[in-house]
């Protein structure tokens, strides 16, 4: 359990404490002196200055520690509890009561979650107060007062900046999101967006172009990374594909065509991420297995065992199980009399049964190499009344465009956006004469764009 020492004002409060306050001062007026001459001599050395600062920090601690302040940082195990937490510090059962008969401290204090972290404040045993972070912006601080605690929450609001990007697809997308100052969650994002129009296991090519808007977040003056993607572009084999995000009246964000058509659909291209096509639907295919001419209705994604395969669209499971050559397999049935294979798993998702109802996406199995398979890979196929479809060309179904009032919302939120796509990067500054611009640039909006609700 990490543990650090800081000194504490309170501890100044009372007569006695006067006395010591100059003793305390002299002790660090002494090891600040004694620490100088020890870095001034470690230099003469040639020595490490900032091993010689960390020393004098040691002994600053340590002199804190004498004074009995501590700061006590306590990560949050699976089944803990505050009042497991405070018998394991030795703090008074009797303080945490006086902090749960505190108005909406309870319910702030209780449910804790694993993996956070909790900082107390303790002063010879005693609790001085404690913090803990219910949100990325908000921070309850908890301290104590003449007649028991005081709390309140400290807002820290995380802001957002819009910013523009663009890249060129050299050997992946990731690669290229990178090469244009982007995170990983960017580049899952924009996955994400066009999966049911785009398939970027088969389709994307070297030289198939994105451009983003983007939020890039910061908490007092610390980057947070990226947050939504508020628009998006991606031109792939001469097709432009853009989108735009947009949340109706109850909240809820999802992306659209500039026209206000969803670009979600009953089914997504690809039941698995970032693999690739080991075989293609083909009538006429000689089987690896058996040697000889078989039909191969569906497509084969090459993957490592254990990929997480998803629904490609919502439905009923019909079937989960054992079957012939697909080796473990899971069928779905859908509206529109529509029905997904997926073959030659590795297992089932837990708790998957017959007669669920499952959402487009849920995680149903992993890839395996499971029934007549020559490696890991998924057999995917895609059935349309009886009649297999090939999964990569069938037409999707698709879900009603926006209409009326809701439409003319939509084209007034999403404008700025929109434009901001249309515009581009702004180009950066040349470096010199000749200098040219790169194939993947990120750069600053001009100007922070309103966000669409």
């Amino acid at each position: 359990m990490p543990l650090e020492l800081r000194s504490n004002p309170a501890f100044f409060a009372s007569r006695r404490a006067v006395w010591l306050q100059w003793v305390v001062v002299g002790v660090f007026a002494l090891s600040w002196w004694r620490g100088e001459n020890l870095i001034a001599d470690l230099a003469r050395q040639g020595e490490n200055v900032a091993d010689a600062a960390l020393a004098a920090r040691k002994a600053a601690t340590a002199v804190q520690a004498s004074l009995g302040l501590a700061t006590v940082e306590v990560i949050v195990g699976a089944n803990d509890t505050l009042e497991r937490i405070f018998r394991r510090l030795q703090l008074s059962v009797t303080d945490l009561a006086t902090l749960r008969a505190l108005p909406d401290l309870r319910k702030q204090l209780d449910r804790l979650r694993p993996g956070e972290l909790i900082t107390f404040n303790v002063q010879n045993m005693k609790l001085m107060g404690l913090e803990r972070k219910l949100s990325p912006s908000e921070t309850l601080q908890v301290t104590r007062a003449p007649d028991g605690f005081d709390s309140k929450v400290i807002v820290n609001p995380i802001e957002r900046e819009v910013r523009t990007a663009e890249g060129v697809i050299d050997t992946s997308l990731f690669h290229a999101t990178a090469a244009a100052g982007l995170d990983d969650r960017v580049a899952l994002r924009i996955a994400d967006i066009f999966q049911w129009d785009i398939d970027f296991v088969l389709e994307v090519q070297p030289g198939d172009r994105f451009r983003v808007v983007y939020e890039r977040l910061s908490q007092d003056g610390k980057d947070m990374g990226s947050g939504e993607v508020l628009a998006a572009e991606f031109v792939t084999g001469g097709k432009r594909f853009r989108a735009v995000r947009h949340e109706n009246a109850a909240g809820l964000g999802s992306y659209y065509t500039p026209a206000g058509k969803s670009l979600r659909k009953a089914f997504i291209r690809a039941p698995v991420d970032f693999t690739r096509i080991s075989s293609r639907f083909n009538l006429f295919r000689l089987h690896p297995v058996l040697n000889s001419v078989r039909a191969h209705r569906g497509v084969d994604y090459a993957a490592p065992i254990g990929t997480p395969v998803k629904a490609s669209g919502a439905g009923r499971v019909a079937y989960v199980g054992q079957k012939g050559g697909y080796g473990n397999v899971i069928e779905i049935e859908h509206a529109n009399r529509v029905r997904t294979v997926y073959g030659h798993l590795s297992r089932f998702a837990a708790g998957l049964r017959a007669g669920e109802r499952v959402e487009q996406g849920k995680i149903i199995g992993f890839v395996g190499m499971t029934g007549l398979a020559t490696g890991p890979h998924l057999h995917y196929e895609y059935l349309v009344n009886g009649t297999h479809r090939d999964p990569q060309k069938v037409i999707l179904p698709e879900q009603p465009p926006l209409a009326g009032s809701a439409l003319a919302e939509f084209r007034t939120a999403t404008a700025p956006l929109l434009a901001q796509l249309e515009r581009g990067p702004v180009a950066p500054v040349s470096a010199g004469v000749g200098a040219t611009p790169t194939t993947a640039t990120a750069t600053t909006a001009s100007a922070p764009l309103p966000r669409s609700r």
